[in-house]
């Protein structure tokens, strides 16, 4: 008798058929934290491969990531997810998180002192003087004589930086970070959020600098890392495992339409007619739930017909393009920062990032005669250039901001595009989360998870999708939300 009401929830898990629509990270982890409680999933994904983001590519024979390449050590979904794969003892801590900011019309690098979000514990560090001049320097120190101000859920970054430290520390330090980062602009960033703690260090320490200080000793040592042999091997591991447990993963399908049915949902798919290992094509599944890891654009014109409203979005593109060059000769490689973030607006590249100073297993790869750089290149059109133009333009970018004697011609290249979906820091990016979803609950048996509602970063992804699913399993469960 006591075993009843866990054989009633086993039942209950058993019956559940779960429709997972999109096989990035997000469709990934929901389909894992479903069949984990014996749901039946199947995963549907548009494209030939899973994984989205996450993808490790071969270079002049080195692996590395085109698009994520990077976890914060500190995610706890990630690591458990990592752990059950069985590959912790492949992450790498990153060896070199320093930033340097390109000043001189990019031809001049200087390295940022110790800071948050690009705001110096130390105004007077010769670092900040060299981006910000004396004058900046001066107004900087206003800070310390400024009255301490409480900031507020809804107080902007830039806005808190430009009152306290002047438009220079705002508009050379912390603007070429967050916009390099995470393409949007400090004034629409929530200061709290950015940087956890903010607001009550601010009030302890009485100024900006003061709170940076208090709170950096926190922030020491790495805060990022990777899998040697590319964080992209994540995802065949995981496609493993949710075979094992009997997902059904099927790539090169595509859902086109979403209709109620019952208690639950019909899709409409259109299956690749060249995939030779496919038995047959699929037209229509039901499912009891529908879990929507497809990206804004594509939600949005799945649930249209189902009475959903979705607001649009404008996402920030980029082009990113992984180089593997020469080295020049002489060159001293180790020497350079990890990441270059270039003033807004002043280069084609909006992010540098040295994947042999940040990765001791890339170095180790690559060599002393080879250097590895990934470029974020600002995206101005729809219309994308092809492939060899965007290299050369990501390769001049480079040379104009390491300088013509830090790299020669290059050896292979590779070029993602990719949507920069907004972090969870911008200002109101909660309410139009909630707003969303809350549209999306009105339908039964619907749930949306991406990087378009938890802020970008497969940390974020994972951590969002996990709690959504957790949700929805409850509700399924339990009877309750």
């Amino acid at each position: 008798m006591s075993d009843a009401p866990s054989l009633d929830l086993i039942s209950r898990a058993q019956r559940t058929r779960v429709a997972v629509v999109g096989g990035g990270v997000a469709g990934l982890v929901a389909a894992w934290e479903c069949a984990r409680v014996g749901m039946p999933v199947t995963l549907f994904e548009a494209a030939g491969r899973l994984g989205g983001t996450l993808e490790t590519d071969t270079l002049d024979g080195i692996a590395l990531d085109p698009v994520a390449d990077a976890f914060p050590l500190g995610s706890a979904t990630l690591r458990a997810l990592i752990d059950e794969v069985g590959l912790s003892d492949r992450i790498e801590p990153a060896a070199a998180e320093t930033v340097a900011v390109a000043t001189a019309g990019g031809s001049r690098l200087t390295t940022l002192p110790p800071n948050l979000a690009g705001i110096p514990a130390n105004t007077w560090d010769v670092p900040v003087r060299r981006l910000v001049g004396w004058r900046g320097v001066w107004r900087a120190y206003l800070d310390r004589l400024r009255p301490p101000l409480t900031i507020g859920r809804q107080h902007s970054l830039g806005a808190l930086v430009r009152t306290r430290m002047g438009e220079r520390v705002r508009d050379r330090l912390v603007a070429p970070l967050s916009t390099g980062l995470y393409g949007v602009d400090p004034d629409v960033v929530d200061a709290d959020l950015a940087v956890p703690g903010l607001n009550a260090a601010l009030t302890r320490a009485g100024s900006l600098s003061g709170a940076v200080a208090q709170l950096l000793p926190e922030a020491d040592g790495a805060r990022r890392g990777t899998l040697r042999g590319g964080l992209g091997t994540l995802v065949p591991a995981l496609a493993d495992l949710l075979r094992d447990r009997g997902v059904e993963l099927r790539t090169g399908v595509s859902v086109t339409a979403l209709h109620p049915s019952g208690a639950g949902w019909d899709l409409s798919v259109a299956s690749d007619p060249v995939d030779e290992d496919r038995d047959e094509d699929i037209r229509t599944f039901s499912a009891d739930v529908v879990v929507l890891a497809c990206g804004a654009d594509a939600t949005r014109a799945l649930t249209g017909e189902a009475g959903v409203r979705i607001a649009p979005s404008a996402p920030t593109m980029r082009d990113v393009v992984t180089l593997v060059t020469d080295a020049a000769p002489g060159s001293a490689t180790g020497s350079q920062p990890a990441i270059v973030a270039p003033l807004p607006g002043s280069s084609p590249a909006a992010l540098l990032t040295d994947a042999a100073a940040m990765w001791p297993s890339v170095a180790e790869a690559a060599g002393a005669a080879r250097r590895v750089l990934r470029v974020a290149l600002v995206v101005d059109g729809a219309d994308a250039p092809p492939d060899d133009v965007t290299a050369a333009i990501a390769h001049d970018a480079a040379v104009a901001l390491l300088g013509a004697s830090a790299l020669g011609s290059v050896r292979a290249a590779v070029r993602r595009r990719v949507r920069l979906d907004a972090p969870a820091s911008v200002l109101g990016h909660a309410a139009r989360r909630d707003e969303a979803r809350a549209e999306i609950a009105r339908r039964a048996g619907l749930v949306a998870v991406g990087a378009w509602l938890s802020g970008g970063g497969i940390a974020a992804v994972a951590a969002d999708t996990a709690a959504e699913v957790d949700r929805m399993r409850r509700g399924v469960l339990f009877g309750s939300a």
